[in-house]
């Protein structure tokens, strides 16, 4: 009888302190998922060329890119020869709205990002020429409207002067750069919280009662969590830009919030497919036993009983 209560003794000065911990150690395990998650969908969208194009394209989209190019356009009208900045300027303002000056800056545009998710240590050139050749006998039709006869061999020449624009992308802080840098950054946060999530997960198995249980519990926490984040980023990026144009800058915050989800609900599946695995894989042993002290005081009793009938 002394030995059952000494090992009942010793059993629960072992559970008390395993039961303490225990919420500490799940509550490191879930900040630990968190980095986790938000560390892989980060790098994921850094190395996402395409998203990061498109972000880069909107962001772009607002008036003061826009405005420059258009000063460029200017300027190399009024260098050709029998245009002054006023006839120059009347002629942009005409031109402005039409398909081919649009297509145009679109070029331009299209250019410039190119040039700043260029990988660093490149050197990416934006070729004004060539994106405003296009534009020379529309340029030609509205001088000639303006009563300016200015021939096109004119306004060619004017165009194919103007150089190129270099960019040492190794040298500027360019959309590349900080990409790159930023994926150095999360590489480290997905490595440090993994580590994290499997020192902590491991302590949460070894101190819990039922290891398969809380095996799958874990599986189920990092599952709910991948899954959340997916609805949140998909919800945050209809917040910023719910009307799709509100703003260029928000416009291109949407476009990088709402990108990459497939990877949470990729490691969310995975973890629901352990979860589930272990959930089958214990369902036929999930049948009651006594614990070794209470089949041990049952068998103590019976032979009690036993002597004393005899």
């Amino acid at each position: 009888m002394n030995r059952i209560i000494n090992t009942e003794s010793r059993s629960g000065r072992w559970l008390r302190p395993r039961r303490l911990a225990l919420p500490w150690v799940l509550w490191v395990f879930g900040l630990s998922t968190t980095l986790l998650l938000v560390a892989i969908w980060g790098r994921a969208v850094t190395v996402d060329q395409d998203t990061i194009t498109r972000s880069t394209e909107a962001a772009l989209s607002a008036d003061l890119v826009t405005d420059r190019v258009w000063d460029w356009v200017g300027e190399g009208l009024a260098m050709t020869d029998g245009v002054d900045p006023v006839d120059a300027e009347r002629v942009m303002d005409e031109l402005e709205g039409r398909p081919q000056a649009a297509a145009a800056v679109d070029a331009l545009v299209d250019q410039v990002v190119d040039a700043l998710v260029a990988p660093p240590g490149s050197e990416a050139t934006i070729d004004v020429s060539s994106a405003l050749a296009p534009l020379v006998p529309e340029v030609v039709n509205e001088l000639a409207a303006q009563g300016l006869e200015v021939p096109a061999e004119s306004v060619e020449a004017t165009v194919d002067s103007l150089d190129p624009v270099a960019l040492d992308t190794g040298e500027a802080v360019s959309v590349g750069v900080v990409t790159k840098e930023a994926n150095d950054v999360l590489t480290l946060g997905v490595l440090v919280s993994a580590g994290m999530l499997l020192l902590f997960g491991s302590m949460a198995v070894a101190v819990a009662e039922d290891r398969w249980r809380t095996v799958r519990g874990l599986a189920t926490r990092v599952a709910f969590s991948a899954l959340s984040f997916a609805v949140l980023f998909r919800f945050g990026g209809w917040v910023l830009d719910p009307d799709g144009g509100r703003s260029p800058l928000r416009r291109s915050g949407a476009i990088i919030v709402a990108s990459n989800l497939h990877v949470f609900v990729i490691i969310g599946g995975v973890a629901a497919l352990i979860a589930a695995a272990i959930w089958v894989v214990r369902r036929p042993q999930r049948v009651r036993t006594l614990p070794p002290a209470v089949s041990e005081r049952v068998s103590d009793d019976t032979s009690t009983q036993e002597l004393v009938s005899v």
